[in-house]
């Protein structure tokens, strides 16, 4: 099975591997997959439209999308509206839809953050793009992920949110993890049990 990763610096942060830590994580869980990450460190949503073509629609085929896209809009000093958000969401997945029929296309909400180390998102602004998010994705019935919500109810922030920059918002193993079991809930079930 051939899965492709789109996003932001969760999905691109290699926390000192060769490959980006959320493809050694799924993979670590002998997975049988083939995984094409093609995150961009700091991409928004508007910037991930604007890359599409180069991010998705020329890269080999895929049988399940995976798009993490939202936390740098969040961010207080490069903030893009809610309103535009949800245009551009729109946008990538109509697209993403209409480009790969018969694949499974999910929506990954962006983490929760340690408020105590990052400055730049809060979590109440961070919830506000994942229920765009979440709309998004019933409106266009794809299938959506609340990485979100699952790392407020998995608590401890701080040691989640503990990676090798330590700002509060990129992770490092405890919390990859947490995002790898979140995305294989999204797994075919034949590809979780081998």
């Amino acid at each position: 099975m051939r899965i492709l990763l789109l996003g932001d610096s969760i999905f691109a942060r290699k926390e000192g591997l060769d490959q980006p830590r959320i493809n050694w994580t799924l993979k670590e869980k002998k997975l049988d997959l083939e995984i094409d990450n093609t995150a961009v460190s700091g991409i928004n949503s508007g910037a991930l439209l604007a890359l599409l073509g180069d991010l998705a629609l020329k890269r080999p085929r895929a049988d399940q999308l995976f798009l993490m896209v939202g936390v740098n809009d969040a961010a207080s000093h490069k903030q893009v509206p809610l309103d535009q958000y949800r245009k551009n969401l729109q946008a990538i997945v109509s697209t993403l839809v209409c480009f790969y029929p018969g694949a499974k296309t999910v929506l990954v909400s962006g983490p929760a953050v340690d408020e105590a180390k990052q400055r730049g998102r809060t979590n109440a602004k961070l919830a506000k793009y994942a229920k765009v998010m979440e709309e998004v994705a019933a409106e266009y019935q794809v299938a959506y992920a609340d990485f979100f919500t699952t790392m407020l109810k998995e608590g401890n922030l701080k040691a989640l949110c503990r990676g090798e920059l330590d700002d509060g918002l990129h992770f490092g193993p405890r919390g990859y993890q947490l995002l790898a079991a979140e995305m294989m809930k999204q797994l075919p079930k034949e590809e979780v049990e081998q």
